[in-house]
This record gives C-alpha cells, sequence and structure tokens, in this order.
C-alpha cells in the first residue's frame, strides 16, 4: 500500500505544475484574419444605355467600332481593331443617310487611306455595317443588329468602361 503522503504530493505537484503551466500559456484569442492577396474588387461598372448613346455622338461610334470588331464575324473590321491607335470617323450624307466611315488610327492622313473603309449606317434603332470585300466584283459585305443589342452585349462584356475610354481615341471628321 502506498502512503498517503505520497499520494497527496503527487496530487499536489500535478496540481502545482498544471497552475503554473497555465499561467504561463498565452492567451488565446481569435487569430487575425489573414490578409487576402487577390485582386481588390472593381467598382461597380455604370451600364451602358440607348439613351447615353443618343445623348454623346463619341460615345454612339466607339459602341458601334466596338460592337462591329468583337461581335460581328467580318473580316475586314479587324483592320480596325486596335484600340491603342484609335479610329477616325468621316461623317458624309450619302443618298440621304448619314454613312460613318471608319478608319484605323485617329490621326490617319488623307493619304494613307488607300482602300475603302468599312463603314456603318444608323437609321433609328437600326445599325447597318457594310463592308467591301477585296478582291471581288464589287461585293460587300452586311450586318444588321439594333442600338438595343449593341448595348446589350457591351454591358454582357463588363465592357462599358473600355467603350467610355475609346472616346480618347476617336476623331471625328464631317465632310
Amino acid at each position: 500500500m502506498v502512503p498517503k503522503f505520497l499520494v497527496s504530493g503527487v496530487v499536489a505537484t500535478v496540481l502545482l505544475a498544471g497552475g503554473v503551466a497555465a499561467c504561463h500559456r498565452q492567451p488565446t484569442t481569435a487569430a487575425p484574419a489573414a490578409s487576402s492577396t487577390s485582386k481588390p474588387a472593381r467598382p461597380a461598372e455604370t451600364p451602358l444605355t440607348v439613351r447615353a448613346l443618343r445623348q454623346q455622338p463619341k460615345l454612339l461610334d466607339s459602341s458601334l467600332i466596338y460592337f462591329a470588331v468583337k461581335h460581328t464575324s467580318v473580316q475586314r473590321w479587324q483592320e480596325v481593331s486596335d484600340f491603342k491607335l484609335g479610329w477616325q470617323v468621316e461623317t458624309e450624307r450619302v443618298q440621304g443617310t448619314k454613312r460613318y466611315s471608319v478608319w484605323p488610327d485617329a490621326h490617319i492622313q488623307e493619304s494613307q487611306k488607300k482602300l475603302e473603309p468599312n463603314w456603318f449606317t444608323l437609321k433609328g434603332q437600326r445599325v447597318t455595317y457594310e463592308s467591301f470585300v477585296v478582291h471581288s466584283d464589287g461585293d460587300y459585305t452586311v450586318v444588321h443588329t439594333t442600338l438595343a443589342r449593341v448595348v446589350q452585349r457591351i454591358n454582357q462584356d463588363h465592357a462599358a468602361q473600355r467603350v467610355r475610354h475609346m472616346t480618347n481615341n476617336l476623331t471625328i471628321l464631317e465632310k
């Protein structure tokens, strides 16, 4: 049989050791949240509207160019797809309709305009894109859409801000 004082001494030692350990332990608190290395959330982009396009001619032209480059299957519209160089748009009346001829490069010179440009017309809500087919007997590729469809696609692409920025690289010339 083990003497009582030995059992009492062991119990006291265990309790004392536990108390000392508890006193020296760091207090437990909730760990701070780890800093996130992900990209900060982009501010919500204000979507384009048909009304905004109607009120801002450069925004209208930029939107129609963006749609032609990104959402038509017309190969010649890729000639004006350099967003850094920008665009020169010449407007003129042809058979009573305003035609918007689109040239690559906001600062293109008349001597550099050798090939017939791509162009679009706007009648009410209807947009018509036309491109001369190179090495043809005067054929044109024609694509029809609406302003509402153009706005819808730009907003679906989350490209409203990009289109707004395009106006900085756009020159409009009236003939």
